[in-house]
This record gives structure tokens, C-alpha cells and sequence, in this order.
């Protein structure tokens, strides 16, 4: 998808709710969008729901905007909750848990 000068990718988190529901005892990603030098994806965590530790092939900023997750990098544990912002390099090793039902926002950058 090309870029424009400005896209209004969701106005607000009812709109993100649509886009991407969240699946009972499933994490659900939804590939929201693709621009020069970036990508967007949206994660819907049913709580509980885990991502087992993976890598992004690029440094990623993890943005929570609905509930609270724990998230796991170099063997360190972040508790996280709405508005929280969290940087990770690129091939540097991750894992998600969900206290509750959750919403991230996850750019990767590059």
C-alpha cells in the first residue's frame, strides 16, 4: 500500500475492536498497515493468552492501548498496562503473556 500524506488507520479503540476482535484463548494479529520504513500490526489478546518468545526482523515499539500484558525481553519482565511503551531491537528475543484481555499496538521500524 503506498503512502499518502495522511491516513486515518482506526479513529479510536472501538474501531481497533473491529478491525481485530479478540478470539476466547487466542492471540489474534491483524497486519493494520504497511508504509515506507514501517509496518503497524495490531495484537488482540484474550486474557491469559500467550505469544511464545520470538524475534522481529527489525527493532520493534510495543504501545499497549487496552489492558495489561506481561512482557518478557532479555530475561527481564515488564508489567504493563494502557499506555505503556516499550522499545525492542531487532532479533532480540520476546514473549507476551496477558494478565487480561489486551490490545497492542507494535511498530516495526525500518
Amino acid at each position: 500500500m503506498p503512502d499518502a500524506s495522511s491516513i486515518l488507520i482506526a479513529n479510536g479503540l472501538p474501531a481497533l475492536a473491529e478491525q481485530n476482535p479478540i478470539l476466547e484463548g487466542k492471540v489474534s494479529p491483524h497486519f493494520t498497515y504497511d508504509g515506507t520504513g514501517f509496518r503497524i500490526r495490531h495484537l488482540a489478546f484474550d486474557a491469559g493468552a500467550v505469544l511464545a518468545e520470538h524475534k522481529a526482523p527489525l527493532p520493534i515499539i510495543v504501545q499497549v492501548v487496552e489492558g495489561s500484558v506481561e512482557f518478557t525481553v532479555d530475561g527481564q519482565t515488564h508489567t504493563m498496562g494502557t499506555g505503556a511503551i516499550l522499545y525492542v531491537a531487532a532479533e532480540n528475543p520476546h514473549a507476551v503473556a496477558a494478565l487480561e484481555r489486551a490490545r497492542l499496538i507494535v511498530t516495526l521500524v525500518g
